[in-house]
């Protein structure tokens, strides 16, 4: 003799409301929640390809072949946040990039030169609508190409692998490729970008705080301000200073001397602000995008608090 089913009194549509809450809540039990019925994977599907996170080969390949069984009008409409934090293979993360062209928040951990040596930059500038992007660990060692951000990017994150305050005019080196583009001139044609964060690792050799007069000059003076020097739609920018266990005191003694460098400039330097970089930055990334704390909450309310202080009458 078999129990009756738990909801089998409740109408569909609020057993539908308990079942699908329970997959946002817990990945396992959205995985295990497809194996019921017809009717509940139904239901439940869209959820778990909502926020794909790809950490190891084994993982990406098994998406590859999940997806080759889906619709591609699913996967291109139902994956909105896709992190891929695995070197490769190249091609499978190529095949992904193409299938979850309708990705709004992307997150690299794999090498761009190397991906793009193989497989250019197609899947990358096809992307119908992306809001953020994060290029994270790896994704910058060896250089990047800011073309490869879209230009409806409103929020980007990436690892800032060298800073030369000799070079004035062309301070930080974020593409593989020489000249002048391989500076921060790229990123103006990014008309939409509003919110940038650069995780930084201070070398011995430059003052932490050098790095200031040169990020202000990426944000407008004013909304009205035409000057070419800056990114026209910029309001914040967030520096995550990167430090090793055992030099815990220098990297928190940095973020202290950095915010206290934009406060004294003044002007447009109190939309910078520094914090220390999260132990990882593809969970904080992953923590964020599944309704967590976002990445510059707590950098936007320290700025909101810092213009109030300095428009209020003295």
């Amino acid at each position: 003799m078999t129990s009756p089913f738990v909801f089998s009194n409740l109408p569909v549509e609020l057993v539908r409301d308990i079942l699908e809450h329970a997959a946002h809540s817990d990945r396992v039990t959205a995985r295990n929640l497809t194996l019921v019925s017809s009717t509940v994977k139904h239901w439940t599907d869209p959820i778990l390809y909502d926020t794909v996170v790809l950490s190891t080969a084994r993982s990406l390949r098994a998406f590859v072949a999940a997806i080759a069984n889906k619709p591609s009008e699913f996967v291109r409409t139902r994956v909105r946040n896709l992190g891929i934090f695995t070197l490769g293979p190249v091609q499978s993360i190529d095949r992904v990039l193409k299938a979850c062209a309708g990705v709004q928040s992307l997150a690299c951990g794999f090498s761009l030169p190397s991906y793009m040596q193989t497989q250019g930059s197609d899947a990358l500038q096809s992307l119908k609508q992306p809001r953020e992007q994060h290029l994270l660990g790896v994704a910058c060692r060896d250089g990047w190409d800011a073309s490869l951000v879209g230009p409806t990017v409103t929020h980007l994150r990436i690892h800032l692998t060298s800073f030369d305050s000799s070079r004035p005019e062309s301070p930080f080196s974020i593409s593989n490729t020489p000249g002048p583009d391989s500076g921060w001139d790229r990123l103006k044609a990014l008309p939409s970008l509003t919110h940038l964060a650069i995780v930084y690792r201070p070398s011995g050799s430059t003052p932490p705080t050098a790095i200031i007069p040169h990020l202000s000059r990426l944000i407008p003076s004013s909304p009205k301000s035409d000057s070419g020097a800056h990114l026209p739609s910029l309001q914040l920018i967030l520096i995550q200073v990167v430090g090793a266990t055992k030099d815990a005191s220098f990297a928190s003694d940095t973020v202290s001397a950095l915010n206290a460098a934009a406060q004294s400039a003044g002007g447009p330097a109190l939309r910078i602000v520094a914090e220390l970089a999260p132990f990882s930055a593809a969970r904080q990334w992953e923590e964020s995008v599944r309704g967590g704390q976002g990445v510059w909450d707590s950098a936007e309310a320290i700025v909101q608090k810092r213009l109030a202080t300095s428009s209020a009458p003295k």
